[in-house]
């Protein structure tokens, strides 16, 4: 029986490159490992053999049903470098009288196969061989119909059963058609070599899995020329954007996808987690980009996987139908193979281009018509509902036009809804040092409306009201000393870093697009503040909280500090405040908001009046 395995072009190309940059200048033999799980193993003997209903497959079958061996629920496992195969069992041996049957045997238990994996003669496939077999007793001894079922086995046992051949032929082929188009036949001059030498070297079989070694000979390369690297130059830069920015539509397109068809509040959170760390790290790619020694993109495709790679592994688990726990398991597949690949160096050949995440995000969802890199800074409200955030919020406009509602939401709510005077002022004001009187309390009532808003979700706990109106005021104080807006070339600009970040609450528009609105975080004092409290509350309940860092830490300003934390460097800093490994830049910054906070708590709100003095 021949099975063919199909591995992403994308992947291969990873693959092939990967391996060809890593070898010194003189030819050498290089092996890749690539993992496969033993549910992989089990679904391609259910597609092979066990292909009638219950998953079974029936020998020796005289059609009057006095007479078959049924092995039916196929279950693998590895160890001791063997592959085992069991199967529940059902025999029966004799003869059809009219509408009964005379039997000599009738009889269920169970069957181990034992399987040897090998390389096929051709080095373009691995064999799955029967070694022997045996039947089980209820005592797990070999029971006494061994030796009828034997010699029906003997004589009729299915061919797929005795040897399973899983062909590596087609994407072998394709991988060296794509090495072909690819390669810069200057540095690789023996190239051709390369694609004749690449196939299956190895296959192995752990207690835990099997492992598949890939290898070819790899071209002898030319040495570089040892010259310093040069800064990047500006158009280098925007194609390093765009190469970073096709990472981030592909990590929220699959995050999107994950977060919508596996709905456990655990999935969810780990994907809100992975996204925004992912964004996180592409802010840091493109606020030290070096100077392009090293494919940026590159690295970060990897930490997005390793990130994303545990949800991944549990949602296979959690497919419904074989086709679609294949497609999980390919795709995981292709994925770990560049994880691992990573090891072996910077792969400089190597081109993360839109097209081929694309293709590698139609390897998961190939069904799907729509374009999954499609770029947009829209609001998308269901990314925001899949992750947790709940509805988009309204813009300072929207507000207006909805007050009639006011009745629908907590009176304390209502009454602190701003005068539309205050907020044009604010949302047109850059304000002077002397304006600082006047301007610092129409802030600080914006400030406390978005917290009013944001309490009456009712999401949080009222005892800890208090101490998250104080982290919002601190924040907005350690983060833009309460500032929207700034003059540039003598005009009006939003509040911007070096980063990205932008407005009262400092909100990066890489890290937070698609959840937030990015005209209203720019032009929009109200519209940031509600944005920035609404990230505060979701780090203190999912993650302050969560870990119970009141209790860890031993008061519940520390609830404040994790909040900020994590808001500052990113989900997994909840902890940072109080972490001894903690970078002396984390540090400075935590203490620098707790000095605030301890302000703010004391009742001295407009004390970030001293940012201007």
């Amino acid at each position: 029986m021949q099975i063919q395995m199909r591995i992403s072009p994308l992947t291969g190309l990873f693959f092939l490159f990967s391996v060809l940059t890593a070898a010194d200048c003189m030819a050498e033999r290089v092996n890749v490992p690539l993992d496969m799980e033993p549910a992989f193993i089990e679904s391609l003997l259910r597609e092979a053999v066990f292909t009638a209903p219950g998953t079974s497959v029936r020998i020796n079958d005289d059609g009057s049903g006095c007479q078959f061996l049924e092995l039916r629920e196929p279950r693998i496992s590895t160890g001791g470098a063997r592959v085992r195969l069991r199967t529940l069992v059902s025999a029966r041996a004799g003869r059809a009288v009219g509408d009964s049957c005379i039997l000599l045997l009738d009889w269920a238990g169970e069957m181990e196969f034992i399987q040897q994996l090998l390389v096929g003669a051709d080095g373009q496939s691995i064999v799955l061989k029967t070694e022997s077999w045996r039947v089980l007793a209820r005592d797990g001894g070999t029971a006494t119909v061994s030796t009828t079922i034997g010699r029906w086995l003997e004589q009729f046992m299915p061919l797929g059963l005795k040897e399973t051949r899983v062909s590596f032929e087609q994407p072998l082929t394709e991988l060296q058609a794509l090495l072909a188009l690819s390669l810069d036949r200057d540095s690789t001059p023996s190239a051709d070599v390369a694609l004749d030498s690449l196939a299956i070297d190895d296959v192995v079989v752990h207690d835990d899995r099997v492992t598949v070694t890939l290898g070819l000979e790899a071209p002898a390369r030319l040495p570089p020329a040892a010259v310093a690297e040069p800064e990047l130059s500006e158009a280098e830069l925007a194609l390093l954007e765009q190469r970073l920015g096709a990472v981030d539509d592909f990590a929220t397109y699959l995050v999107k996808h994950l977060a919508l068809t596996g709905d456990a509040a655990d999935v969810q959170a780990a994907l809100f987690e992975a996204l925004v760390e992912i964004r996180l790290d592409l802010v840091a790619s493109l606020s030290d980009p070096g100077t392009g020694g090293e494919d940026a993109a590159r690295v970060l495709f990897v930490k997005a996987w390793n990130r994303l790679t545990p949800v991944l592994h549990e949602m296979a688990a959690q497919q419904p139908d074989h086709d679609s726990a294949l497609r999980y398991l390919t795709f995981i597949g292709a994925g770990d193979m560049l994880r691992s690949l990573d090891a072996l160096g910077p792969a400089t050949g190597v081109e993360i281009s839109r097209d081929g995440l694309r293709r590698l995000a139609r390897m998961l969802l190939p069904e799907d018509a729509d374009d999954p890199l499609r770029h947009s800074d829209d609001v998308d409200p269901e990314l925001r509902r899949s992750l947790g955030l709940g509805e988009p919020l309204p813009l300072t406009d929207s507000m207006e036009d909805t007050a009639w509602l006011d009745w629908l939401v907590s009176p304390a709510v209502a009454r602190g809804r701003l005068d539309p005077a205050t907020v044009k002022k604010l949302n047109s004001w850059v304000p002077k040092t002397e304006d600082m009187d006047t301007y610092l309390p129409m802030v600080a009532d914006v400030l406390n409306d978005a917290v009013r808003i944001q309490l009456g979700r009712d999401r949080l706990n009222p005892r800890f009201h208090e101490v998250f109106r104080q982290l919002v005021l601190t924040a907005a104080w350690q983060e833009s000393c309460w500032r929207q807006f700034a003059v540039k070339d003598a005009k009006r600009v939003p509040l911007k870093s070096g980063s990205g970040d932008i407005g009262l609450m400092q909100i990066n528009e890489r890290v937070w697009r698609g959840l937030y609105d990015l005209q209203g975080l720019r032009w929009d004092m109200v519209y940031n503040a509600r944005a920035g409290t609404d990230i505060l509350e979701n780090y203190m309940i999912k993650y302050s909280i969560r870990h119970r860092e009141q209790e860890t830490t031993g008061g519940v300003d520390n609830l404040a500090r994790s909040a900020y934390a994590a808001y500052n460097g990113g989900p997994r800093a909840y902890d940072r405040y109080r972490r001894p490994d903690a970078s002396g830049h984390g540090k400075k910054v935590d203490t620098l908001f707790y000095e605030k906070f301890r302000v703010i708590k004391s009742g001295r709100e407009l004390s970030v009046m001293t940012c201007f003095k």
